[in-house]
């Protein structure tokens, strides 16, 4: 037995051996600025000749969304990051020029490759978040929502043994970690401040509290859609649920207290203030309730 276990061992080490020379391989072409062809039949062949090495899906996921990115010249208004256009004439602001992917065409999809490789290595949510990031970068919320369900469906099926980058084992518990990720791609469309994005940022919000019900931020997001509709008494009911799954956080109650100012409940928005300061006396949401406190002194 023990020459078979010797031959296996080093079949292992030898895989792993080539996909280091791979990876190697890679970078001196990219360095030596190859052509393309020579570069996408490297990658092709090392996903073909190590088939159980996520780094061969995500190196060239990654390659071929860099490649995609280009220039993306539109009449909208300036977001963050991108450069204005101007009209020489009147000199005031016509549009303006982002850096998107899927602009450049390439010989190989980003998307489908993390396809693939979410069906071959499904416990690495690193690829999931990375597909569901291209997605995102690329405007398609319809795939981005679409590929989040999913990787929920396998990690609620699935919930040990999940990991991250390089094969890290994820050491959270599943029902804590998935919705936090989730959070922080509702807040990716809830920092934009407009309509359309808002309601994608509570698609988002409502799937982390339909799958994760004793999970806070759901709800606490959910919370922030209806205060900026205006719609008080829901925003409170959110809050009120959240403050519920997560009495250690001031910031469920800085909510509520805002809330309360906005509906003119007064005496409810000074109690959730000092309900804030009180729960942590020297954090970060302490100052801002110290303010609205004063405030309500005078009301």
């Amino acid at each position: 037995m023990r020459p078979a276990l010797f031959i296996v061992l080093a079949l292992l080490a030898l895989e792993r051996l080539n996909a280091e020379d791979y990876a190697a391989r890679f970078k001196e072409l990219q360095g030596e600025k190859a052509e393309g062809a020579k570069i996408d039949a490297l990658l092709d062949e090392w996903r073909a000749k190590n088939p159980n090495d996520p780094n061969a899906w995500i190196t060239s996921a990654n390659y071929y969304f860099n490649e995609s990115v280009g220039p993306n010249i539109s009449t909208k208004t300036p977001d963050k990051g991108d450069l204005t256009v101007k009209d020489r004439k009147t000199g005031k602001t016509a549009g303006s020029i982002s850096f998107k992917p899927n602009v450049a065409k390439t010989s190989r999809s980003a998307t489908d490759l993390l396809q693939e490789a979410t069906t071959k290595f499904p416990d690495r949510l690193d690829i999931w978040c990375g597909l569901a990031f291209i997605y995102q970068e690329s405007g398609d919320f319809d795939n981005e929502l679409a590929t989040l369900k999913k990787m929920v469906a396998y990690t609620k099926a699935h919930p040990a043994g999940l990991k991250w980058l390089n094969g890290d084992p994820i050491e959270d518990p599943e029902d804590h970690y998935v919705p936090e990720k989730l959070h922080a791609y509702g807040q990716y469309y809830e920092q934009k401040e407009n309509r359309q994005d808002d309601k994608r940022w509570f698609q988002i919000a409502s799937l982390s509290t339909q799958e994760y019900p004793n999970h806070a931020e759901g709800f606490n997001d959910s919370g922030g859609y209806y205060a900026d509709l205006q719609d008080w008494k829901k925003a409170r009911e959110m809050f009120e649920k959240a403050r519920q799954l997560d009495s250690k956080s001031a910031g469920p109650l800085m909510n509520l207290g805002s809330v309360c100012l906005e509906a003119k409940d007064y005496p409810g928005a000074r109690k959730y203030f000092e309900e804030a300061i009180k729960l942590d006396p020297n954090g970060p949401f302490a100052g801002e309730a110290k303010q609205a406190l004063a405030k309500l002194k005078k009301k």
